[in-house]
């Protein structure tokens, strides 16, 4: 099945554009890929942009991934602000 995405980066925009036209008014987006541990890189990059909220994917929310943690998980916990977990799994 193809989307069209080129990427993930393309994908996370997609979906934080969603969010923001569901909450309506006027939002600034801004995206970012930051190196190191995902987690912890996500809510570095959150407090450094003085972030209201995080949209992540929950790809990787199965399986084992639910009982040992994930980074959407890991982000939930940790976040200085709202996070949305977009669903993201595409079922093959």
């Amino acid at each position: 099945m193809t989307n069209g995405w080129s990427s993930d980066a393309d994908k996370a925009e997609h979906v934080a554009r969603t969010v923001a036209d569901t909450l309506g008014g006027d939002i600034n987006i801004t995206y970012s890929v930051a190196g190191g541990r995902r987690a912890d890189a996500r809510i570095r990059e959150a407090i450094r942009k003085e972030a209201r909220v995080i949209v992540v994917g929950n790809r990787r929310m199965r399986g084992i991934g639910r009982v040992l943690g994930s980074a959407a998980n890991s982000v939930a916990h940790s976040a200085p602000c709202d996070v949305y977990i977009a669903s993201t799994y595409d079922a093959d």
